[in-house]
């Protein structure tokens, strides 16, 4: 399972950097025209906002799969290895709630919306699509970071420590 997490996050990665690769051409693109010609491709400023919304989604995916999202660590800091691992456990589980609900109100807007772009006609559900396929992501992710950190409990306060100050000491070196 971890293996092919672990390929999911390696193709979320290359499709984030194509949908990045497409949006620079089409913005670029349609920025050349309007300068030179005095007239863009209308469709693509659409296009964007939906690969926009895509990217962004991807995105999350792969910074909740590394867990190197933005963190005010200041209470956690202040208590042991073992209450880091607990604080961790909780915000993760109260996380996947959270994302659960969106979720869930990504369901039913997704089969509630009627409504298309008005030049291309690709339906919004598309764009809720992204948020939908995301959260579920990001929801799985979670449920295997509970996981770990459950498994980090069992472990004696020395492989706690031990294990940090390797953490620590690969930051410093500016790995991961």
């Amino acid at each position: 399972m971890q293996q092919f997490i672990k390929i999911c996050s390696e193709i979320n990665k290359y499709l984030s950097c194509v949908l990045l690769l497409v949006m620079v051409a089409f913005v670029a693109g349609n920025t050349f025209l309007r300068y030179f010609f005095s007239s863009g491709i209308i469709m693509t400023e659409e296009l964007v906002r939906y690969l926009f919304m895509w990217g962004v989604y991807l995105g999350v995916v792969s910074v909740w799969y590394s867990r190197s999202h933005i963190r005010v660590t200041t209470v956690l800091d202040r208590v042991g290895p073992r209450g880091r691992v607990i604080g961790d456990l909780l915000i993760e589980a109260f996380s996947a709630v959270i994302l659960a609900v969106l979720c869930y109100g990504s369901v039913q807007y997704y089969f509630d919306t009627t409504t298309v772009g008005q030049v291309t006609g690709i339906p919004y559900s598309v764009m809720i699509l992204a948020v939908l396929v995301g959260t579920f992501c990001c929801i799985v992710i979670s449920i295997g970071h509970i996981k770990e950190d459950f498994e980090l409990l069992k472990l004696s306060h020395e492989e706690l420590l031990r294990r940090e100050q390797e953490a620590q000491a690969r930051l410093e070196q500016g790995g991961n």
